[in-house]
């Protein structure tokens, strides 16, 4: 650090090392020789440091004798100190003090150790930075250079302009050097005295100046006159100076002091003046003052010449007053002379009267002339000097106090002129603002009021006055004519500023017509103005004393005459209620005023009800807006009236609370009503006496507004907007807030319930949108609104209810949407899942019943009529729950029922389910045989257990009865035991002939294994007496069993708890039946067919295929002449009541008997193919004839079978069946 420097109060404060050279050479190589360095005012960094250790080191040692100098704490002294632990601190306020000078000390030392540290650290680049510094003064020597160069050339170019020789005269040059002479120069043949030096002519002078000092400063001193003090000798004279009046030269001819002064010159000091007398004025003058000289010696002469330029002034504002009068201010004014005097009278034709009797002619004048200053002794010694005085006559009188200036420097008879009526002016708007001001009107700030006085241009001082709204009325005065002026230019303004002209006191009057101005604008306004935004202004409807009654009620008002202005609005349907408008200085007055119907004696109606608006002038705007806020306004305050006089009535208790309402201007305020909603609902026909459970029973009614509802009236095609706004009735808006008492309960809200129910989940409460027309009561309205929110409450409560498995989506006073889903704790193992969820649709109507409608594909679109009825009845709280519940139910009987769709359209077998109630639902499995029915008739039904809700499948007969424990037993028996009724698991809990399910988990499982196990015998035969009904079909040794076929591997899946493959839902091609029917059957040892057996089963499918046409055309009579209820699941979203029903077209009849003639045609072909291969097949075993032969017990069914229609499958359940086909609901 040793090496490094600092470049102080050098360079601009740069740093630099000028120590230190870097290897190689001088660190200055590298810049051009002409750039030179700067060494100047150079400190090594290491004096810097050296110097500041030895003060540090300086200040520490007087910092330490300091602190010993100062003095103990007392508690040492005298030896009372405590023994303190060394944690403890000394808190006294002597080691306080120590402390904190020590603190302050350090603080010191740190910031200049920092300081320094930050210099060392740039000292690291002083080499840069002295290089910098070199080429910064470089550039700044080389722009100086270019500065001075560049005046230089200026000043050179001024000098050259003085040394420029005017064009010689050559014609005399060539006349005098060719003759030696010149005939134009004359010669006169003087001989010239010998010219005096310039020595001479200054030592004269000199001694002329000294005598004239001399003089005055020891002879004249006391006779000297005090305005000549001011003097200056000069070039042998002296020259007294008089401000604002004159200058005059005077010089003395002998060296005696006896002898007088001598007139030299004289020169005028105020303007307009000439720069020099006439050659006549001054000889008069200069023998005037030399005689007066002799005379009178100084003072004399100053006395003369005062009174000559107060002379000269006064005839210099005469000249120009006269100018005046014949110029701009003809017939204006009138110039008067007078002795040493002049009047100048102003406003020639006075458009004022005056204060005066009024048969006078009010006259204003100025009087200027000059005051010789007698006193009343005439003592002329202590008199003061004469001057121009200013006398001010206004109105035929004097006026004593007033503050014009009068300039007689520099004189100008139009700006005292100015001056003059510019006071005028101001006495007069004063004296208007001054009344206006005394009134409450002004006095409260109610309006505004702005004087602007201007003394040097009357024209500019104005009075503004508010008129009404931001209208305002400016007057001013014309300088030159004196007449009054007012802005705007308006025909009401005209009349009101001749008023103010022809006024015999415009002073004491202008006041009063001011506020008749005031009032006659405001009319016009209003009627120009309101009309386009429904507001009209009418005649007055009651009396003038009636008027006086209302405005003078106010005991803090005033008892100022007024003008009363009446408005109505258009759209209001009720005659009776207007708005009055009382004008006067005391201050403007809103009221709102009822009156009562007319009748035969009073066909204006009568004074019922009047209060005071709360709204001043000055916070108002007369714009589209603020009526609009006064129709609000006053709305308000006709609903808040209208509804205290029903609660009144109905004798219901009410109160009234001031509430912050920002619907309203901001101005005003209205109050809101309480009422206690378990009154309001007992008022009602029907209704009980109970309170809400859910809501607070206190509810305000909060006014929010009026609008005009076009959909109740609408104008005309050709109306105007205005038209329609008239014609169009007004209707109150109000809103009334419900706080519910549990906000945990109605989390399922989502802000707006209706479009005019709308909950708030921050504060907890509903608001209710109430709508009323104008002077109708909208407590009314309240308990209609309460009753529908109640209802859909139920609803909600519900939901929540339901917990997780249902989850509303959108909750509205007319429509409840909510999600359902049965929401497994553990996936389900099973058939494939179809959609977790599914939308309700719950549709409120007003009077109505309600509606439930489902999305297309719902499981539950089964059941829809009972739902329906369910959302209708007092169970409508279980709905919510009963849907996921029984959602796994109905899912997988759509799958069931979809895997049983192509075995019903090969005439396979067919199942039918019946929804019979909430808790009971009946399946049926009906499989062709050549004789009995094979049917298996399942009844599903809800149980209890352990506390739990669980569906019980058991197997019923074909009435539908619990079967006996004693019925034989058949293959679904034998079926079911083996494959369903002792699995476990999954949810399920077997009881030998039935089992139970979890609603959740193990309905769906048992459900579908069933139905695997019954497909399993899809296309077989029913066993003979003596054989064990085998699962695959066909019959089988009870010592030996057969290759297991697929139908098998299915049902012993099922009823091991593996989890089934859901088949393909398209239906399969012709030739997957053929397949299927030879696997099924290669495997086993077929015994020989006989042809009639054969025969009969084909006679018995037909016969089966026909019944079922009679079955499902009985059904079809059915549905359209009994009540019963069908639902289509063709159309899932169509409401039950807007299906279509009664008989059916031509069209569909032609259709219909068309498909039953092809399905005829279809059969025939099949018996014939079937007759032909029973023969070739019992030819080829037996080697013999197609006839005499049976077919062997256990060999699969026809599969020729022609697809048919869906859900006209056979058996017992034939027009039950089908996913596609109608489903009688049995309630």
């Amino acid at each position: 650090m040793s090496g490094s420097s600092v470049m102080m109060n050098g360079g601009g404060a740069s740093f630099m090392d000028v120590d230190s050279q870097p290897p190689g050479g001088s660190k200055f190589n590298d810049l051009p020789d002409e750039i030179q360095h700067i060494t100047a005012d150079i400190m090594p960094l290491s004096l810097l440091l050296t110097r500041l250790s030895q003060w540090t080191h300086t200040k520490l040692q007087d910092e330490i004798a300091y602190l010993a100098s100062k003095p103990l704490p007392q508690g040492v002294l005298n030896g009372t100190t405590n023994h303190q632990s060394a944690d403890s601190h000394d808190t006294s306020q002597e080691s306080l003090e120590k402390k904190v000078h020590l603190l302050n000390f350090l603080q010191d030392m740190h910031s200049k150790w920092v300081k320094t540290l930050v210099i060392t650290e740039w000292s690291k680049k002083a080499a840069q930075v002295g290089a910098l510094i070199d080429i910064r003064v470089h550039l700044l020597t080389k722009q100086a250079h270019y500065q001075e160069l560049f005046w230089e050339l200026i000043r050179m170019k001024q000098d050259l302009h003085w040394a420029k020789v005017p064009g010689p005269d050559l014609k005399t040059a060539l006349e005098v050097l060719t003759t030696g002479q010149a005939s134009w120069m004359p010669e006169l043949g003087y001989i010239e005295p010998p010219p005096i030096t310039w020595e001479e002519k200054e030592a004269f002078i000199d001694n002329i100046n000294t005598m004239l000092s001399v003089r005055l400063t020891f002879d004249e001193h006391e006779k000297l006159p005090a305005a000549f003090r001011d003097y200056n000798i000069a070039n042998g004279r002296v020259t007294f100076k008089v401000k604002g009046e004159f200058e005059v030269d005077l010089t003395i001819g002998d060296e005696d002091f006896e002898q007088q002064f001598w007139f030299i010159d004289f020169r005028f000091l105020f303007t307009p003046a000439p720069a020099e007398l006439s050659h006549g004025v001054r000889t008069f003058l200069e023998n005037k003052v030399n005689t007066i000289l002799g005379d009178q010696g100084l003072a004399g002469c100053y006395n003369y010449l005062h009174e000559f330029v107060l002379t000269q002034k006064i005839i210099e504002f005469r000249r120009q007053a006269t100018e005046l009068a014949m110029g701009r201010w003809v017939d204006t004014l009138k110039v008067e002379k007078l002795n040493r005097a002049m009047s100048i009278q102003y406003w020639l034709k006075p458009p004022h009267g005056l204060e005066g009797p009024s048969s006078q002619t009010a006259k204003s004048w100025v009087l200027l002339g000059v005051w010789s200053g007698k006193g009343v002794e005439g003592d002329l010694d202590s008199k003061p000097s004469s001057y121009i005085s200013l006398r001010w006559f206004r109105d035929n009188k004097e006026v004593k106090d007033f503050d014009i200036p009068l300039n007689v420097e520099t004189i100008s008879a139009e700006k005292l002129l100015t001056a003059v009526i510019a006071s005028h002016v101001e006495y007069i708007l004063t004296s208007i603002s001054s009344k206006l001001l005394s009134k409450p009107r002004f006095a409260q700030k109610h309006a505004r009021l702005d004087l602007e006085i201007s003394k040097e241009e009357p024209q500019n001082s104005s009075l503004a006055v508010q008129l009404f709204d931001n209208d305002k009325a400016v007057i001013k005065i014309e300088p030159l004519t004196g007449f009054f002026t007012m802005f705007p230019r308006s025909p009401v303004f005209l009349k009101g500023q001749m008023k103010l002209d022809t006024s015999s006191n415009v002073a004491e009057e202008g006041a009063n017509l001011m506020e008749q101005l005031r009032f006659d604008h405001t009319v016009k306004d209003l009627n120009s103005r309101v009309r386009s935004i429904g507001w009209f202004v009418c005649r007055p409807p009651i009396t003038q004393e009636e008027t006086k009654a209302i405005v003078y009620s106010d005991a803090s008002g005033s008892r100022e005459a007024f003008k009363a202005v009446w408005l109505r609005k258009a759209n209001w349907m009720t005659r009776q209620w207007f708005v009055m408008i009382s004008m006067s200085l005391g201050g403007d007055q809103w009221w709102l005023v009822d009156l009562s119907p007319p009748k035969p004696n009073f066909p204006a109606g009568r004074l019922r009800l009047f209060t005071k608006m709360p709204m001043t002038s000055n916070q108002l705007t007369l714009s589209d807006t603020f009526f609009r806020n006064l129709s609000v306004y006053a709305a308000g305050m006709i609903s808040h009236i209208t509804d205290l006089r029903k609660l009144h009535t109905l004798k219901k208790s009410h109160t009234a609370l001031e509430l912050p309402n920002h619907s309203l201007p901001p101005q005003v305020r209205l109050p809101t009503i309480y009422v206690r909603l378990s009154e309001m609902l007992q008022q009602r026909p029907g209704s009980s006496s109970r309170t809400l459970t859910w809501a607070k029973d206190f509810v305000p009614i909060i006014f929010k507004g009026v609008r005009s509802h076009t959909g109740d009236q609408e104008g005309p095609a050709d109306a105007t907007a205005s038209q329609v706004r008239r014609d169009t009735p007004a209707r109150i808006r109000a809103e009334a807030r419900l706080t519910v008492i549990d906000r945990t309960k109605f989390k399922s809200l989502r802000g707006n319930v209706d479009h005019d129910v709308v909950y708030n989940h921050r504060t907890g409460q509903f608001s209710l949108k109430l709508r009323a027309d104008m002077g109708t009561p909208v407590v009314d309205l309240l308990a209609d609104r309460v009753q529908a929110l109640e209802r859909l409450m139920e609803f909600v409560e519900a939901i929540r209810l339901a917990g997780s498995n249902a989850i509303p989506q959108s909750v509205a006073l007319r429509e409840v949407v909510f999600t359902y889903s049965n929401d497994p704790a553990e996936p389900v193992v099973g058939p494939p899942q179809g959609p977790r969820a599914w939308n309700v649709h719950l549709d409120l109507p007003k009077d109505a019943k309600v509606v439930l409608t489902l999305e297309k594909g719902n499981p539950h679109i089964r059941a829809l009529d009972m739902l329906q009825d369910m959302a209708q009845s007092t169970k409508t709280e279980l709905l919510p729950s009963y849907l996921p519940f029984s959602l796994p139910l109905y899912r997988v009987l759509d799958r069931i029922e979809d895997e049983w769709e192509s075995i019903a359209a090969k005439n396979a077998g067919n199942v039918a389910i019946v929804v019979k109630a909430a808790e009971w639902v009946t399946v049926r499995f009906t499989l062709p045989a050549p004789t009995a029915r094979r049917l298996l008739c399942l009844d599903i039904k809800t149980m209890g257990r352990k506390g739990r809700l669980l569906w019980h499948v058991k197997r019923t007969d074909e009435k539908g009865h619990e079967r006996s424990l004693n019925a034989p037993q058949d293959e679904f028996d034998t079926l079911l035991q083996r494959s369903v009724w002792h699995a476990h698991g999954d949810g399920r809990k077997t009881f030998g002939t039935s089992a139970a399910a979890d609603p959740k988990v193990g309905i769906e499982t048992l459900l579908w294994s069933i139905s695997e196990s019954v497909k399993s015998l899809v296309g077989t035969l029913p066993p003979p007496p003596g054989t064990s009904p085998h699962p695959g079909g066909g019959t089988q040794d009870l010592q030996q069993g057969p290759q297991k076929t697929p139908q098998e591997l299915v049902a012993a899946q099922a009823a091991q708890g593996m989890p089934p493959q859901r088949p393909k839902q398209h239906p399969p091609t012709p030739s997957q039946p053929q397949q299927q029917h030879r696997n099924v059957n290669q495997p086993q040892a077929q015994p020989q067919p006989q042809l009639h057996t054969q025969v009969q089963l084909q006679q018995a499918q037909v016969a089966q295929l026909q019944a079922q046409r009679q079955a499902q055309a009985r059904a079809n009579n059915s549905s359209n002449n009994n009540n019963n209820t069908f639902v289509n699941r063709a159309h899932p979203g169509q409401p039950p009541q807007q299906r279509q029903s009664g008989p059916q077209t031509q069209a569909q009849q032609q259709q219909q008997r068309y498909q039953i003639q092809q399905q005829a045609q279809a059969m025939q072909r099949m018996q014939q193919q079937q007759q032909q291969q029973a023969a070739q097949q019992h030819a080829q075993q037996q080697g013999q004839g197609p006839q005499g032969q049976r077919p062997v017990h256990g060999q699969a069914g026809p599969q020729g079978v022609p697809q048919g229609q869906p859900g006209h499958g056979g058996g017992a359940g034939g027009g039950m069946g089908g996913k596609n086909a109608p489903v009688v609901v049995i309630d």
